[in-house]
């Protein structure tokens, strides 16, 4: 009998260790009718729930939902040479120096992937009152999305066409129609201690079709967390 409980209990324990490092069908819905369908390892899908929780942590106004375990069946999972994505959501700041703007904090929200019928999602960013942002005239909101995506190992660029600014800091760099282009850096969880990376550039009308992921981003994510997937 004793050995028949022993036999059970290693079974079992086996059965949950394979569970755990099975990998699982996800879907990433942020709401703009492109949901992110993929199937993930137990890394990612971590990662996954640290992006979304930093997107509700650092509001944009956008809030993307994690379904783990099924797959929407009208929507087919890209070739493994289409499996790159980005979700990403947290804050960083502009770091020490002088000018209303530095050691301001910035929320931001990212989603990023291709599927048979192109590349769609969105990028998002706001400053509203905290981290040192008093001076109304920061406050705003800058909202795009994206159609272009280029991932190389931990880093990824995006561009796509900005659809909605507002407050005078965010409407001196861009206009509606005009190209948003955010670049990351994905250095594992906020746990391992290596701060992820992100940087974004407005850009003229028309240049929001061709991403090269390369060189570092320059600010720390301070609050959240970044997936990079190739």
């Amino acid at each position: 009998m004793h050995r028949l409980v022993v036999l059970l209990v290693v079974i079992l324990s086996l059965t949950i260790s394979t569970v755990a490092l099975a990998d699982s069908p996800v879907v990433v819905d942020c709401g703009d009718g492109f949901a992110l369908n993929a199937v993930v390892d137990a890394a990612t899908l971590a990662s996954l729930q640290s992006s979304l929780e930093g997107m509700l942590d650092n509001p944009t106004g956008v809030v993307c939902s994690l379904g783990v375990g099924a797959l929407d069946p009208t929507v087919a999972i890209p070739s493994s040479s289409s499996r790159a994505f980005v979700v990403g959501g947290g804050r960083f700041d502009r770091g020490p120096g002088p000018g209303a703007m530095q050691g301001c904090g910035l929320n931001f929200s990212l989603s990023a992937h291709a599927d048979k019928n192109g590349v769609h999602g969105e990028q998002a960013y706001t400053i509203n009152s905290a981290d040192g942002c008093g001076d109304l005239a920061l406050h705003g909101h800058i909202k795009a999305n994206v159609t272009c995506l280029d991932v190389s190992g931990k880093e990824a660029q995006m561009k796509g066409v900005v659809s909605e600014v507002s407050g005078e800091f965010f409407s001196s760099l861009a206009a509606i129609g005009d190209t948003l282009e955010t670049d990351v850096e994905d250095n594992g969880n906020p746990s391992g201690g290596v701060p992820d990376r992100i940087d974004v550039f407005p850009g003229p009308q028309g240049t929001n079709l061709a991403c090269l992921a390369s060189g570092s981003p320059f600010f720390e994510v301070e609050n959240g967390n970044v997936t990079v997937h190739q």
